[in-house]
């Protein structure tokens, strides 16, 4: 990771923080790449992505959840650390769950997708960040061609109009490879394509669909999309989508490449794109397919990620 000024000595580090650069101290001082610290994590029975570390080491998110906080002590024990040093970093844990008072029932955008500098700044080009829609139902189908890239994602959503005179829907995606070419939007039903704005430096870009008829207040519609790759690009390991407001209904569906097909899936859920936690094993079957689906999912992301080896 690239740094425009020279790192304190990783003793420093650890007794003044802040705990990205403690991490990134230490992940230096190891001579470990992400990857293989990722590999001795799983052996342990703990599971963060390549991902996530990134995040965490360059401070993009934090370890909150308990599950992530075992995995940073961990962490303390993989790279020669003395215990603690890195979890006394993080300060004390925030209240999470049914017993939190008046949780947040809607997330801003700029919150579901903090990790994400650039985002606010495409929004305001589009002129909001909130297109007044309720996504009640929502049914994404990926395909993975046979280089572990994503080919196609063809979207089915069941929409709400929560004010009056709804006129659009705004799309909001990342992806993985900065080198390749941004998908186009295809066989779009009952809307039209709109406006879009896109980062290719992440790669991050933002579409709206004109919506064929304007909506009024508790009206709903049924909208479909295809994202269509003209190449395929560099091999993937996540997919999945985010929600500013609960839902009734997610269903993730990744069919794999005969030639691509991983050893291992699960579910992960979270309430920002870069801190998401194991929610559970996902079957992969015979002809490749892997797919969950989840009732009343509250805000934040729900995502699937797999291990190809």
């Amino acid at each position: 990771m690239p740094s425009q000024t020279p790192l304190p000595d990783l003793a420093v580090a650890l007794r003044n923080g802040p705990f990205e650069v403690a991490l990134d101290c230490a992940v230096r001082a190891s001579g470990l790449s992400l990857e293989r610290i990722q590999h001795r994590l799983a052996i342990r029975g703990v599971t963060v992505s390549v991902t996530t570390l990134s995040y965490w080491r360059r401070g993009r998110s934090r370890p909150e959840r308990p599950q992530s906080r075992q995995a940073v002590r961990l962490l303390e024990e993989l790279l020669g650390l003395p215990t603690d040093s890195l979890v006394s970093l993080l300060g004390p844990q925030r209240p999470r769950g049914r017993w939190v008072k008046n949780p947040p029932r809607v997330l801003e955008t700029e919150h579901l997708w903090q990790e994400y500098e650039s985002l606010p700044g495409l929004l305001d080009a589009m002129g909001s960040t909130d297109d007044g829609l309720t996504r009640l139902a929502v049914h994404d189908r990926y395909e993975i061609d046979e280089n572990g890239a994503e080919r196609r994602l063809a979207v089915t959503m069941v929409l709400r109009a929560e004010r009056e005179w709804v006129d659009r829907l705004v799309l909001i995606s990342r992806g993985d490879d900065p080198q390749r070419e941004l998908p186009e939007i295809t066989d779009v039903r009952n809307a039209r394509k709109g406006r879009r704005r896109s980062d290719p430096s992440v790669p991050l870009y933002v579409a709206e669909l004109l919506l064929d008829r304007v909506l009024t207040k508790g009206e709903t519609d049924v909208i479909e999309y295809t994202y269509a790759f003209a190449t395929s690009g560099a091999r993937t390991s996540e997919v999945g989508t985010g929600f500013r407001a609960p839902a009734r209904l997610y269903t993730l569906e990744v069919q794999f490449h005969p030639d691509a097909v991983p050893v291992r899936c699960q579910r992960y859920a979270g309430t920002t794109a870069g801190a998401m936690d194991p929610a559970g094993q996902v079957w992969i079957s015979a002809s490749g397919r892997a797919a969950f689906t989840v009732e009343d999912p509250g805000p934040g992301f729900q995502a699937m990620r797999w291990e190809w080896e």
